[in-house]
Parts: C-alpha cells; sequence; structure tokens
C-alpha cells in the first residue's frame, strides 16, 4: 500500500489525529524572521501560523477560478 492508498483508508478524524509531517524549506531569512515575529505576536506555533497561510492560499486559488469562470 502506498502513502496516498494509506490516507484515503483513514477517515477525516484520524488523519487530523495522526497529523503528518511536511518538511520545507525557507528559502530567504526574512521569511524565517516573519514567521517567527508573527508566532509570538498571534501566540500561534509555526506549524498553526503555515497550515493557517496554506488553507488562505488555498481559499484565494478556488477565488480566482470562481472568477474565471
Amino acid at each position: 500500500m502506498d502513502e496516498r492508498e494509506f490516507r484515503q483508508s483513514l477517515s477525516k478524524e484520524e488523519l487530523e489525529k495522526r497529523a503528518f509531517i511536511i518538511p520545507f524549506k525557507v528559502y530567504d531569512v526574512e521569511t524565517l524572521e516573519q514567521l517567527s515575529k508573527y508566532s509570538e505576536e498571534f501566540q500561534k506555533t509555526w506549524d498553526e501560523l503555515i497550515n493557517a497561510a496554506i488553507m488562505k492560499f488555498f481559499c484565494d486559488i478556488e477565488a480566482v477560478h470562481r472568477l474565471r469562470h
């Protein structure tokens, strides 16, 4: 069973409990500093901020798709 099949075999609740770890690269120090700054300001972990940013990004993409059609 590959990773995709494994994920499909789990319920949404099970997936959320597992909280997959996905490494990423920060390409510049300014981004890392902003992440740290906002982490302190909003009292959120880096993971919480990154997930919120990704969800906002996806919502923006969906809005653009809706406007195009």
